[in-house]
């Protein structure tokens, strides 16, 4: 009886050791399964791209610590970088999915919905991630690692959210919305013209300092020019964005339409390299029912217009409230008499 007791104590302690090592190879392999899609070192990316069913693609690449260019062509917003960034650092595996729904969130995964994230490090591709649709719960968002078989709902600790709008496809989404961003210092000419009222156009010329020249069509004004105003007018091309570029969808007999037109407002800009920006602003009809068409200019949008940007490259969309400090006439820069 003592041997048998001896032998179920044995036994008993074995199958606990088991059992122990059991959890702890399981908890371990969970643990190590937690940051499968985290990238810790986000300094070291220096590549992104982005694709989805749709056929939109994006390529991010870095230029310095804090500048990167899309498509090796534009600017890249910082503010999205900067997300994305955060995003990987951050994002870890919630639960891995139930074996009862792998089939269907595989299929969401090579869906229609399906995002692709490609993760690029000192010029080696590290992590190649697919995304769908979020998680019943909406607490997390499925993926799966390219090589794996295994899907996984993902998610930032302490977040609720959906994570695959982070990882932006369109391209004109990501592009940086600057029209103009300068140091008024470096500014040497402005020519503003006004192709329906050619008596508001004017040209400045500036010196970087102090002195102003006030222009018009090429012939200097003799008036005073009221110096203050025009370097608190220079001062204004810091930071202008447009809202967004039009669609794609947008009906192509309407935009050739408006582009085959002649702006009503044109912005060109020389700095001090002798490097030129330009902006050509076209009118946007009034969409409203009915239109008093005693009031001049009321059947256009008074609140925005389209442009012609980025070298005539883009074709956006321009609240007034971010151009009509820069829409100034002659008079505005002459002290008055």
């Amino acid at each position: 009886m003592k041997i048998n007791r001896i032998l179920i104590i044995v036994v008993v302690v074995l199958i606990g050791v088991a059992a122990w090592f059991s959890y702890s190879e399981s908890n371990s392999t969970l643990k190590d399964k937690l940051k499968i899609f985290t990238v810790e070192d986000t300094a070291s990316i220096d590549k992104l791209f982005f694709a989805d069913k749709n056929g939109h693609t994006s390529t991010l690449t870095r230029k310095s610590a804090t500048v990167w260019m899309l498509n090796d062509t534009f600017l890249a917003r910082a503010d999205a970088v900067k997300t994305v960034l955060e995003t990987l650092k951050k994002m870890k595996v919630r639960y891995p999915v139930a074996k009862s729904m792998e089939q269907t969130v595989l299929r969401e995964l090579s869906g229609p919905n399906q995002r692709k994230v490609e993760v690029y490090s000192n010029g080696s591709l590290i992590k190649t991630i697919f995304m769908s649709n979020e998680s019943m719960d909406k607490k997390g968002t499925y993926m799966l690692l390219e090589g794996d078989e295994q899907p996984y709902e993902v998610h930032i600790p302490g977040h609720n959210g959906f994570l695959q709008t982070r990882f932006i496809v369109d391209s004109r989404i990501w592009k940086d919305p600057t029209i103009f961003s300068y140091d008024y210092r470096d500014i040497r000419n402005v020519v503003l013209k006004y192709n329906e009222r050619p008596t508001a156009n004017v040209e400045l010329g500036f010196d970087g300092a102090k002195r102003v020249t006030v222009s018009q069509n090429g012939k200097k004004i003799s008036g005073i020019v009221d110096t203050l105003a025009a370097i608190e007018y220079l001062a204004g091309y810091k930071r202008i964005n447009y809202e967004f570029i039009v669609s794609e969808t947008f009906p192509k007999a309407e935009k050739d339409s408006i582009l085959n037109s002649k702006p009503w407002v044109e912005i060109t800009i020389t700095d001090k390299n002798n490097a030129v920006s330009t902006f050509k602003g076209f009118h946007r009809y009034n969409k409203a029912k009915e239109i008093d068409t005693s009031i001049p200019g009321s059947q256009y949008d008074s609140d925005r217009m389209f442009a012609l940007v980025n070298g005539g490259k883009d074709f956006v969309l321009v609240q007034f409230f971010q151009m009509n400090p820069l829409i100034k006439p002659l008079d505005y820069f002459l002290k008055q008499q």
